[in-house]
């Protein structure tokens, strides 16, 4: 039988493990806690409710959840390839579910993608930030600058805290600089912001003059999507240049 000393050396060499990949934050959430909480309804281009753990894994134990630190816009370009966009700037979380689920197999534990879990929920429950009031996760050193990754898992591991504190208070400039009035606190409506419109209209986004001004085009296939909300946040400024 495992022990908690055994259990938490696991822990600390898997998170060791995701940092020397490339991941900046790394939290565990008990998979029993994740799937207490109710399904909820994805838009953008998912369009599916979430699943929990053990509509994955019948037998998982934990998830190991990422945050990966954009720090340049070049992470924010959607590139079209035919009728369908593509974003060069999340790449990177492939490699990191690949390289962790690699590693967590040869130790001899069970890997899933949990794609299809709320990320935002999970980094919350990781203790990564809050759930900000432009709909993002808010962390107190790298703000909304950040992307999730998670690895569901038959491993038993140590859970981290979830993080508790409101950042945002009183503040709403996120929801005031809202170039498409997306925002209202802790909600963003998906057929206002400009990620979801241009997700839902595909063809001829270069002809919208309100979108190009906002979300520059860089080629004739390509564009920097909205960070108009993201920037105004107080945190993280000083980790995007």
């Amino acid at each position: 039988m495992r022990t908690n000393s055994d259990i938490d050396s696991v822990t600390a060499e898997i998170k060791e493990t995701a940092l020397k990949f490339g991941a900046d934050l790394v939290g565990i959430v008990p998979a029993h806690t994740i799937d207490s909480l109710p399904k909820v309804w994805v838009g953008w281009k998912i369009q599916e409710y979430t699943e929990k753990t053990v509509d994955i894994m019948p037998d998982a134990n934990s998830v190991i959840v990422m945050g990966y630190h954009v720090w340049d816009d070049m992470f924010e370009l959607a590139i079209r390839k035919g009728e369908e966009w593509v974003y060069p700037g999340y790449f990177l979380l492939d490699v990191l579910i690949v390289a962790l689920r690699s590693f967590l197999e040869k130790k001899g534990y069970k890997t899933a993608c949990a794609s299809s879990i709320s990320h935002k929920r999970l980094a919350q429950l990781a203790g990564f930030g809050n759930y900000g009031k432009n709909a993002l996760i808010i962390n107190p050193i790298y703000g909304p600058w950040l992307r999730f990754a998670a690895v569901v898992t038959n491993a038993e591991l140590t859970p981290d805290k979830p993080f508790t504190q409101d950042l945002c208070k009183d503040c709403e400039e996120c929801v005031k600089a809202c170039p498409g009035n997306a925002l209202t606190p802790y909600k963003v409506d998906d057929q206002k912001c400009l990620l979801g419109i241009h997700l839902m209209n595909q063809a001829g986004f270069e002809q919208n003059q309100k979108w190009t001004k906002i979300e520059p085009l860089l080629s004739k296939n390509s564009h920097r999507m909205c960070t108009v909300c993201q920037r105004v946040c107080r945190y993280g400024r000083e980790k995007h240049s």
